[in-house]
Parts: structure tokens; C-alpha cells; sequence
């Protein structure tokens, strides 16, 4: 459970550092200071295949202990770093930490959580990972504006640390090794293939999708990340188990988490700028109002992960989808250069239920689709794409706000909120293909 408060916390506290690195570290360039948020993604999509790999082959516990290690080395070297490009890199070693802990942490969630609950189980770690993104932006905006954008890494290293301390136990727990060799190769070639597919979008204001620089980058990622996925076609130890996609739920998971990580993380970045830029928040104002995401997601996942398990999963998804693309395209319809709350409340009360109907939701599904032993490969591939998506979604957002620039900085964020109802509207329509399981066709 602290697992995913770490992972809530980081990943909502850090969208309010961009501003203060953007302006203050990178030179005000919007693209090189969105690799500190995509990096976690970048690089966490990589190292999650093979951390699930890891988890199921030799222990959910050990990698878990591993993980919170190399994440409080993560932000030490994050706080200290000295220049933009190493602080991406300390965010990529703080993103492979958390893939180590994720998977783990959610074996350890549903294998202790009971059989018939993993839904429930999953909706606790959101609980957790949303009280986290309500608390994060209350603490780390005061601490921003007081000091830096280093004060966030700095909270994060005593929380680590707490938690490492938690995990020092004399009971020895029954976990089998098993003989495991990571694919490095099936790494590099995930890290470069996405590198190549979001630098071109990051940077589409500058170069244009029709450049030769951005064709020649998206043809090297369809070239890379086609070998990967025809490596693990023939290697076990390949990072991407192309197996487990015969599941039907499972894949239709991996589409929806496409989708629902491009619309998830869109909504910080956008609405964040939005406030700050258009209606002229402080950022300590705009973090309490986003905070309403976060606390709405704490009130109905756990509710949510019940009803999964009882009921089965459209009865959840779906409802909380219509919710979150209809409240977003109200507001990209009516919002104009002055604050309007009516507006964006519900907008956002509508985004803490859409997360709290689906992330949780997709996890469960995914381990529920291949059960027994790959539960940690599963859960990794679905937080992997479900980061992919989030790299993305960032990514997308930057870019029309910069492509849409020369039409008037209103019109270019407003045009960013769009993003959200779009993906959500994708994730709905795949929602609508999956099987609830068998205990609840009964």
C-alpha cells in the first residue's frame, strides 16, 4: 500500500515542479523540461516488463525492498542534480525504482488480499495512491514557492525511508527464486524506441510531424519497437510476454490502458497550465483546486474495487468513462479567459471518478485474465502501456499548446482540454468489449 502512496505522490507532485524547471532550470524551453516527467515514463515503461519478469521469478518481496532502496538514491541525486539532463537522468533512476516496486507491491496486494477480491485489493492501493496525489500538491506547492522545485525530492527521501524502515521484519516470508536473466537488449530497445516516438511529438512546433527529422525518429521506433516485439515472440526472458495477449480481457485492458494513461495524465499537465497561465493562479491556488482529483478518486476507489468484484467490471468502468469525457467536453465547450468554477469543479470531480473506476479496475482485470503465476508480469505490462500513454498524453498536450501557439495562448490551452474527452472517449468504446469473469456470469 505505501508502495502506491510513493507512486501518487511523485506522479501528481511532479506536474507542479514544471512550471519552476521550465522557466528557472531548462531556459523556458517547454520541451526539454517535459523530459523530467517523461522520463518516469520512458524509463518505467522499459524496466516494468521486466521488473513483473523479476517479481514472478524471484520474489515480490525482495524486489520490493530493492526498489525503495534505489528510490531514495533516486531522489537524492534528483534534489542535488546540477543541470537539467542529469536531473532526467536521476528522475530515469527514481522511474526504474518504481517499476521495481510496482509490480511487486501489487503481488504482494493480491496475494494477501484473498481470492474473489482482487478488485477490492486494487481499489485499496488506489485509495492509498490517491491520498497521496491529494496530499502532495497541498505540501509541495507551499514548498515550491517558499524554496525550489528540490524541496519535492527532498520530502520524498524521509518517505522512502519510512518505508524501508516498515519492511525490516524477523518473519521469513515463503518466497522461491527461480533462475531469471533479464533481456537488456529488449530493454535498450524499448527505451529508444519510445524515446523516438515522443521526442518527434514533444517537439512537433519546431520540427513538424512532416520533417525529415521527425518521419526518420518515427520510423526508427516502428523499426525498434516491431524487433522487440518479435523477440519476444522467441525469447522467454523477453521483456514483452506476447503470450499472455491471447487472454481477451487482457488485451482489451492494454488498449483501454492506452487510452486512459493519455487522458489521466493530460489532465494534470493541462489543466495545471491552464490555471496558472490563462486565469492567472498562484500555484499554491491551482494545487488545492486540483486536489479535488485526487480526493474524489479516495472516496469511490475502494467502493469501486467492491462493486468490480461483485457486479463485474463494465457496471464500473463505463459509468465512471461517460462521466469523465462528458464533464471534460463541457468545460472545453464553455471555458473562457475568466475562472469559471462551475466549470471545473465537476470537471475535475469527474476526473478523481473516471481514475477511480479505471485504474484500479484495469489492474485487477489484468491480473484476474492470466491468474496463477504471472500476476507481476501482467500488472507490469498494464502499468507499462498505461505509462506509454502517459508519455504521450504529456507530450500531446505540450505540443498543441506550442503548435497552437501563433493562434493566442487561450486558444492553444483550451484546445489542450480536448485531449481529455477524446481519449476517454477511446477508452469507453473498448470498455464496452469486455467479458466480466466467470464468478460473476454465474
Amino acid at each position: 500500500m505505501l508502495a502506491g502512496f510513493i507512486g501518487g505522490w511523485d506522479a501528481s507532485a511532479s506536474f507542479f515542479i514544471f512550471p519552476d524547471i521550465r522557466d528557472n532550470f531548462a531556459g523556458g524551453d517547454a520541451a526539454t523540461a517535459s523530459w523530467v516527467l517523461n522520463a518516469s515514463n520512458v524509463v518505467g515503461a522499459a524496466l516494468l516488463l521486466q521488473a513483473g519478469r523479476l517479481a514472478d521469478s524471484s520474489g515480490p518481496y525482495k524486489l520490493y525492498k530493492l526498489g525503495i532502496k534505489l528510490f531514495v538514491a533516486g531522489m537524492l541525486l534528483s534534489m542535488l542534480a546540477p543541470s537539467i539532463w542529469l536531473l532526467v537522468a536521476a528522475r530515469g533512476l527514481a522511474a526504474a525504482s518504481q517499476a521495481l516496486m510496482g509490480p511487486a507491491a501489487v503481488a504482494l496486494v493480491i496475494k494477501y488480499g484473498g481470492i474473489g477480491k482482487e478488485s477490492e485489493s486494487i481499489g485499496r492501493w488506489g485509495l492509498y495512491t490517491a491520498v497521496a496525489g491529494f496530499t502532495a500538491p497541498l505540501l509541495v506547492t507551499q514548498l515550491i514557492s517558499t524554496f525550489s522545485w528540490r524541496a519535492l525530492f527532498g520530502l520524498q527521501v524521509p518517505i522512502g525511508l519510512f518505508v524501508l524502515y516498515c519492511l525490516q521484519t524477523d518473519n521469513k516470508l515463503e518466497e522461491t527464486s527461480k533462475p531469471f536473466k533479464m533481456d537488456r537488449i529488449g530493454s535498450v530497445l524499448t527505451i529508444v524506441g519510445l524515446s523516438c516516438l515522443i521526442l518527434p511529438i514533444v517537439k512537433s512546433a519546431d520540427w513538424g510531424f512532416a520533417s525529415f527529422k521527425s518521419l526518420s525518429l518515427f520510423m526508427i521506433a516502428v523499426c525498434l519497437l516491431s524487433i522487440l516485439i518479435k523477440r519476444s515472440m522467441t525469447m522467454d526472458n523477453s521483456p514483452l510476454q506476447t503470450d499472455l495477449f491471447i487472454h481477451r480481457n487482457f488485451s482489451l485492458a492494454c488498449a483501454m490502458s492506452l487510452f486512459a494513461g493519455i487522458a489521466f495524465y493530460a489532465h494534470w499537465i493541462a489543466i495545471l497550465l491552464f490555471l496558472i497561465e490563462i486565469w492567472k493562479f498562484t500555484l499554491i491556488e491551482a494545487g488545492l483546486l486540483l486536489t479535488i482529483m485526487p480526493a474524489s478518486m479516495s472516496l469511490f476507489s475502494v467502493w469501486f474495487g467492491k462493486l468490480a468484484d461483485v457486479r463485474g467490471y463494465r457496471l464500473v468502468i463505463i459509468p465512471g468513462l461517460i462521466t469523465y469525457s462528458f464533464l471534460f467536453l463541457i468545460m472545453w465547450i464553455n471555458v473562457d479567459q475568466d475562472p469559471h468554477l462551475l466549470l471545473t469543479v465537476p470537471a475535475l470531480m469527474g476526473s478523481g471518478i473516471g481514475m477511480a473506476s479505471v485504474w484500479p479496475t484495469l489492474t485487477s482485470i489484468g491480473a484476474n485474465a492470466i491468474g496463477g503465476d504471472s500476476i507481476g508480469s501482467g500488472t507490469s505490462i498494464i502499468h507499462t502501456i498505461q505509462r506509454i500513454g502517459g508519455a504521450l498524453g504529456i507530450a500531446i498536450v505540450l505540443a498543441v499548446i506550442s503548435g497552437l501557439s501563433e493562434s493566442g495562448t487561450f486558444i492553444a490551452h483550451r484546445s489542450a482540454i480536448l485531449v481529455m474527452p477524446i481519449a476517454g472517449a477511446m477508452a469507453l468504446f473498448v470498455s464496452f468489449f469486455l467479458n466480466n469473469p466467470q464468478r460473476d456470469l454465474r
